[in-house]
């Protein structure tokens, strides 16, 4: 009896620290959630704008040249903007240095399983190493239909042998609306 005595103030002491760190996790979460958010969302309306602005100058032999050219640049400029770093990765990528790890591959796939039972796609956080990692699902838009579709479909001839000219080792084919190209990976350095 006088062993529960003296537990009871140390189990209540241990319930209550946990719940403090339980709040201060989801504070901290919730921060990089909402950073992640609106920097994945400024990185792709920063992307989306220049390639529709090349589609309307060139069609989409400009706008394929000018991605394979200047994505990797956007991207770089957004990264030191932000003092983070931002990549798209994909299990179907254009570029070799887009190419999703076993484990990218792995949220690809849940966030994939997620759409097509309709489950809201929520972005997930990952610790590792000194990093926090920021993923978001890239969904297929109709216009992304037009590099990223299916050949003889939404992808004309052309398109499709000027893709394989730009990017030799391209996977980033096929797609339909509404589907998971990929993801953003945005990696915050924890403090």
């Amino acid at each position: 009896m006088n062993k529960l005595i003296y537990l009871i103030p140390f189990i209540f002491l241990f319930a209550c620290g946990t719940e403090k760190t339980s709040q201060t996790t989801e504070k901290v979460d919730s921060t990089y959630l909402k950073r992640g958010n609106a920097i994945a969302k400024i990185s792709f309306e920063t992307i989306s704008t220049e390639l529709k602005d090349a589609l309307q100058r060139g069609g989409i032999e400009l706008a394929l040249r000018y991605c394979n050219e200047n994505a990797f640049s956007i991207t770089d400029s957004l990264s030191s903007a932000n003092q983070v770093s931002i990549k798209r990765v994909s299990n179907k990528n254009r570029n070799p240095r887009n190419k999703a790890d076993k484990m990218e591959e792995f949220l690809i796939k849940g966030f994939g399983n997620d759409l097509n039972i309709e489950i809201e796609l929520t972005p997930r956080l990952v610790l590792k190493d000194d990093s926090v990692i920021f993923y978001k699902a890239i969904i297929m838009q109709p216009l992304c239909l037009t590099c990223h579709g299916q050949p003889e479909k939404e992808l004309t001839f052309q398109t499709d042998s000027l893709i394989r000219t730009l990017y030799p080792k391209d996977k980033a084919t096929g797609y339909q609306i509404n589907q998971v190209r990929g993801l953003w990976r945005i990696g915050f350095k924890q403090n």
